[in-house]
């Protein structure tokens, strides 16, 4: 295969960008696993589980007779050790606040070698969705990180350098040799727990390659020529990789929208570092100002940046949750169809002035903000150049910042300097993956994270609704109050939605037991495929 975008860590406890959980995903397990193909929950480390009556203890039996690569075996111990490195208040990470159910954290106790029991404060309905996003990490590799206090820094790209044997996990692969802006190649585990009916050891393959690239237009030139043998495809592309197909002996599956949303969000924190404040005050007043961030959004021209990025194949995102999606997805959400006119009204009702051809607030401020975005991403780029130019047409200036994901990420997480932003969400199934966006208490809702308290009305019920959601069993009840979630959120507008393509996968024919799914990776089973046996030596 090839990428445009390396693994930042291999520590699921820092990693945020999709890449890297794709890499993880190769190298670790979770308790259970979410089949996208039937929609189901499936044993993974854990052979079995069962839910109390009470919806609050829920137990789990290990595989026995599983090793980590290192020849190790697995037990309950692992799996303690990964929920106290959770909770370690010196390790903050997304799933602690994931896994802070009812006020009050996520019990969990070891009842023998290979039975864990866990207990909610209150009855919770997605518990075996998000238990299965949780990879368990082995305690006699980390134990020292974790008592010195530098788990955060284990299993860095550096360590994947210089001793990738040591990142030690229970998947199909592990590492055996990363070298940065070229390759990583992965080995088959032999110590990997699955084995097929008649009993060979998955996975079949002995080695992934993932070679990196410049760009994703070299990544899809590569496997066109038959250089690679899976990627995927942009919509832009199909076409011409289309016309390719028999040559090379692939197949294009078309997946339909993508199921991942982006968007570009104002920074309305108010807080301040060093006696300095993150956002002048002026400027915060407009980033919080639910009119001013539904006229840019009628300014925006959305379909013109589908038919010039997209070459016309997707479509505008209209809520927090994607169309893909479909079991929680709400189709009756407010929409924001090009309207430069309504814009300027919405901007006139809330006191801005257009004067040569410049827009001003009523304290006389030219309304102007800087646009931070990921360098290398030619969407993003093209996103960000059309948004300027429409919102130049408004009277306002965007100045556009180009910076690397590591730097970008700092800023809209840790520093707060930056005033607006292009990102994206993958997404897909239970929505209660999400929490951490969705509520005003998680640290990724990117806008004003970690509140103490909601800072405006429409974020404490929002913050209600997930409550209700999460006790709630009747799934026609919950799916109702996700769908007002996604009303308030796209009514609200804190995030600025952007435009959703057609997702396509080109896959070589020679590979067998390929299923791809609608969402969720188009490898989501590299540890079941097989290579057909070539023929007459060819």
């Amino acid at each position: 295969m090839s990428g445009a975008d390396e693994p930042k860590s291999f520590n699921f406890l820092v990693s945020l960008d999709h890449t890297s959980s794709q890499a993880q995903g190769y190298l670790f397990n979770a308790l259970i696993d979410f089949n996208p193909m039937t929609q189901s929950f499936e044993p993974a480390l854990a052979k079995s589980w069962e839910v109390a009556e009470d919806h609050r203890h829920f137990r789990f039996e290990l595989r026995k007779g599983v090793c980590w690569s290192d020849g190790v075996p697995l037990t309950a111990d692992d799996v303690i050790f990964t929920w106290d490195c959770i909770f370690d208040k010196s390790y903050p990470n997304r799933y602690a606040g994931q896994f802070t159910i009812g006020g009050e954290a996520l019990k969990y106790e070891k009842v023998d070698d290979f039975t864990v029991v866990f207990e909610t404060a209150k009855p919770f309905a997605p518990f075996l969705n998000d238990i299965s996003s949780i990879q368990v990490l082995p305690k006699h590799c980390l134990w020292e990180r974790f008592q010195d206090g530098t788990l955060l820094e284990a299993w860095s790209m550096q360590t994947a350098i210089d001793d990738p044997r040591s990142i030690v996990g229970t998947g199909p692969f592990t590492i055996d040799r990363y070298h940065p802006s070229e390759y990583i190649l992965l080995r088959a585990n032999p110590h990997y727990w699955k084995a097929d009916k008649k009993g060979q050891r998955l996975p079949y393959i002995d080695f992934l390659i993932t070679q990196f690239v410049s760009d994703v237009k070299t990544q899809v030139i590569l496997f066109a020529t038959g250089q690679t043998d899976a990627s995927n495809i942009p919509s832009s592309d199909v076409v011409w990789v289309q016309a390719a197909a028999k040559t090379y002996d692939f197949t294009l599956y078309n997946r339909g929208p993508d199921g991942s949303i982006s968007f570009i969000w104002f920074n309305q924190h108010p807080g301040s570092r060093d006696g300095k404040l993150y956002i002048e005050p002026y400027k915060l007043k407009w980033f919080q100002n639910q009119a001013f961030r539904q006229a840019i959004m009628y300014g925006f021209n959305r379909q013109g940046l589908l038919e010039s990025v997209y070459s016309n194949d997707g479509r505008p995102i209209h809520s927090i949750i994607a169309e893909a999606n479909i079991k929680w997805y709400n189709p009756h959400v407010r929409q924001y169809p090009y309207d430069p006119g309504r814009a300027r009204a919405l901007l006139a009702q809330n006191g801005f002035r257009l004067k040569n051809s410049e827009l001003f607030d009523m304290d006389g401020h030219s309304v102007a903000f800087s646009l931070i975005v990921n360098d290398g991403s030619p969407l993003t780029s093209g996103c960000a150049t059309t948004f300027c130019q429409n919102m130049e047409a408004l009277g306002i200036h965007v100045r556009v910042q180009y910076l690397d994901f590591g730097a970008l990420l700092d800023k809209v997480s840790n520093n707060f300097d930056y005033e607006a932003s292009i990102m994206g969400f993958t997404g897909g199934g239970d929505p209660s993956g999400g929490k951490a966006i969705y509520r005003s208490d998680g640290n990724m809702h990117l806008w004003y994270p970690n509140q103490k308290q909601p800072a405006t009305q429409w974020e404490a019920e929002v913050d209600a609704i997930w409550e209700q959601q999460e006790s709630e069993f009747d799934e026609d009840k919950r799916i109702a109050l996700i769908h007002r979630m996604q009303a308030i959120f796209s009514e609200q507008l804190p995030l600025l939605f952007l435009n959703t393509p057609n997702r396509y996968t080109g896959v070589k024919n020679k590979w067998h037991n390929v299923q791809i799914p609608p969402m969720d990776s188009m490898l989501w089973n590299i540890d079941c495929l097989w290579e057909r046996p070539l023929q007459n030596g060819l």
